[in-house]
């Protein structure tokens, strides 16, 4: 199929007008004047300072709360080390082991090296037996055991479960189960937790004790939220609304303490854009079926701008959040990827996706897609992917109704006034007031806005549509405080990690991953886009990615051990 393709007049049309181009900007002008800016530039007090700034050591690595951190991890790992030999030899000496190394001796012998092939058929065919007699919990219980089977035997599968969390988030809330639909994210992290766990203690040889440079400042952020927590909000509202921030961001150490290898991380990424294809195809669906949408998402006096799409995330904003953290990514590996039919399947995904975005009408996420891709072509010094960009916008305004028409109402005198006047603008003069009412512990976790209050229909509670002023009202300017600091060494290290690592796939995703980082938390002055644990979740584990890929040693342990030797 491939070869019909390449050699099809379309194919090689657009082969050639690419080649045109990239030839005639390599010999123009513009080219060589960057060139020579760049020349001048690697000796500038500018690129020292950059230098600097990229190789510097986290400040908290020198103080003594983490040396006592680091010295109770190492005496940990002594002892998991013991478990080790303990688990070792009991699991040798098993029923279990010999039993299970029958049967894949036997499954060599009859199936040879389409063994494993065969597993999986044979799995595949028992649950679907089962599922004509068990009953439905049953059923699941096998299924879930067939894929802890499947994960245990590769601990890097755990975190590929993290790549579909919309997708499993839109099953567990429309399934039958009622306490699944709200235990269920709680579970996930209790199951990598436990892989985890697991890993440290059975697979001595490739996993042991080890740090981040982003660790710490999370842990800090975990234990003011306790804090603040007993102090200000200690109740079952203010333990909802405390587990609502810190709960996603235990996905960081999870991609980061189960990822294994530079493909695995590639395979995560990859997972993601698929999980953004789906979701994409799902709401193209939506917009040419025409799928009713609430009136409350686009203001009173503005003008219809047709259906915006929500997928199965249930919300435009969120579903257009995830997608301006795809493309970029899906965008760099058009780039970075070799293969030809590779860079074709990431063109289509990344078009998809597209869009997608532009039928969720929403205005932040396409200025957090704009910032990301503006950000990734600054680094990646492709800067001709700025002028395409500001070529798609015009074009999109130009040819797409609903976008000329959400951007026209945007710029519209009437918005602003219907802003000011009990929009999102209204609504800041009031939680600057608690702000400043409870300064030091917040109004408490919960208690003010957004989904935890929403849902639990605390008197007098809204959306102040700026996450970072609702953290500042809930958690006070000890909680603000640290939580800036945890999105800045998050975001700041994801840069760093840019710049230690060769593999131009590998720097490419970091680059893209860290513009998409900055695109969302740009708009989260107007949105509360860490309300949605999709966003959140996506937002960490990319933090995850970059950083496992930045500072991974190639060798036997999974993350430095020592940043100081770095």
């Amino acid at each position: 199929m491939w070869k019909y393709v390449s050699d099809s007049l379309l194919f090689r049309f657009l082969l050639y007008l690419f080649e045109f181009i990239n030839n005639a900007y390599k010999n123009s002008l513009l080219y060589k004047c960057i060139q020579k800016i760049s020349e001048w530039n690697q000796h500038s007090l500018i690129h020292r300072s950059k230098e600097n700034f990229i190789t510097a050591l986290p400040k908290y690595s020198f103080s003594i709360t983490y040396r006592v951190i680091a010295f109770i991890g190492k005496k940990l790992d002594r002892f998991v080390s013991y478990v080790n030999l303990v688990y070792y030899k009991a699991y040798k000496n098993s029923f279990l082991e010999k039993t299970a190394a029958g049967i894949f001796l036997l499954g060599e012998k009859l199936f040879g090296k389409w063994n494993k092939a065969a597993y999986f058929v044979i799995a595949a065919i028992l649950a679907c037996a089962a599922a004509f007699v068990l009953p439905k919990l049953a059923v699941i219980g096998l299924i879930g055991l067939l894929g802890v089977i499947f994960i245990l035997r590769n601990f890097e599968r755990a975190a590929y479960l993290v790549g579909i969390y919309p997708l499993l988030y839109f099953v567990a809330v429309k399934t039958d189960i009622s306490s699944l639909a709200s235990t269920w994210d709680e579970l996930l992290i209790i199951f990598c937790i436990g892989v985890w766990f697991f890993r440290w203690v059975a697979d001595r040889k490739d996993f042991s004790f080890s740090w981040t440079p982003v660790d710490f400042s999370l842990i800090i952020f975990f234990v003011v939220c306790i804090a603040l927590y007993v102090i200000a909000s200690f109740d079952r509202l203010g333990f909802d609304g405390m587990r609502a921030v810190i709960e996603y961001m235990l996905f960081f150490f999870i991609v980061v303490k189960l990822l294994r290898s530079e493909e695995g991380a590639k395979n995560l990424v990859r997972i993601m854009i698929c999980t953004g294809v789906i979701m994409s195809l799902h709401g193209i669906y939506q917009y040419i079926a025409k799928v009713e949408t609430p009136a409350y998402w686009t203001d009173k006096v503005e003008v219809s701008s047709g259906p915006r799409v929500f997928s199965v995330v249930g919300s435009p904003n969120v579903l257009g959040c995830l997608l301006a953290l795809l493309i970029p990514l899906a965008i760099s590996l058009i780039f970075t990827e070799k293969h030809v039919l590779q860079k074709l399947l990431y063109t289509c995904a990344s078009g998809l996706m597209g869009i997608c975005i532009l039928l969720t009408g929403s205005r932040s996420s396409w200025i957090a897609l704009g910032c990301a891709l503006i950000i990734y072509s600054v680094l990646s010094k492709r800067y001709y992917l700025i002028i395409g960009l500001f070529a798609v916008a015009i074009m999109a305004y130009s040819f797409v109704p609903s976008v000329q028409s959400r951007i026209d109402y945007m710029l519209n005198p009437e918005y602003i006034v219907s802003s000011f006047r009990g929009g999102r603008f209204a609504r800041w003069p009031k939680a600057l007031e608690l702000f400043y009412n409870n300064l030091l512990f917040g109004y408490g976790f919960g208690k003010f806005g957004g989904s935890v209050a929403t849902i639990n229909q605390v008197k007098g509670a809204f959306y102040v549509d700026n996450y970072y002023i609702k953290a500042a009202v809930e958690m006070g300017i000890f909680g603000l405080v640290t939580f800036l600091l945890t999105l800045y060494n998050g975001v700041i290290w994801s840069l760093r990690a840019s710049y230690k690592v060769e593999d131009k796939t590998l720097k490419g995703i970091i680059q893209s991953g860290f513009g998409a980082m900055v695109g969302i938390l740009i708009t989260n002055v107007v949105l509360n886009n860490f309300d949605a644990p999709s966003v959140t979740t996506y937002f960490w584990t990319i933090a995850a990615i970059c950083v496992f890929l930045g500072y991974v040693k190639k060798g036997p342990n999974n993350v430095l051990t020592d940043i100081n030797n770095k």
